[in-house]
Formats: C-alpha cells, structure tokens, sequence
C-alpha cells in the first residue's frame, strides 16, 4: 500500500492484489465464508487447498494448486536475496 498511487503499472498490480481483499469474519459453526466473487476470481468450487504463510494463509483451488505444483521445479532456481543462509 506505501507504494505510489501515480504510477500505472503499480496501480495495476494493487488493483490485482488489494482490490479483492475482503476482510471477514467466522460464522457460527466457526467457519470462514468465502464470497462468490473471490470464489469466482480464485476458480475455487468444492474442493480447496489452505497453506499457512507465517501470518497470513492462502487457499487455493485444488486444481490451481495442483498446476502450480507440477510448474514448481522448473521456477526454482536459487534462493531468493536474503535466504542465502536459511535453516529450518
């Protein structure tokens, strides 16, 4: 959100990521809903894949996420900057 407002491409990209954002809570059987519009942009139906992300998580559409699984190996390359030394 700090980045500037005035430049198209990055309006774009924060059209593409907050613009969708949806703040929600948990209905009575403690359960997050979905929207149908984010269910509709993310392809999610019936079965869904929800991965932690430190403090934020990201749920995937079964298909969608077995895709990105099967293109993972040939986009990893070398450590981001800054993991140059990370363990577990």
């Amino acid at each position: 959100m700090t980045l500037s407002s005035f430049d198209p491409q990055t309006s774009l990209w924060k059209r593409l990521l907050v613009g969708h954002a949806e703040e929600v809570g948990l209905d009575a059987s403690g359960r997050v809903l979905v929207s149908p519009e984010l269910r509709r942009f993310s392809g999610i139906e019936k079965q869904v894949m929800l991965f932690g992300q430190g403090s934020h998580f990201e749920l995937w559409s079964a298909e969608a996420w077995e895709a990105q699984l099967s293109r993972m190996p040939a986009q990893v390359e070398s450590p981001p900057p800054g993991m140059e030394n990370f363990a577990l």
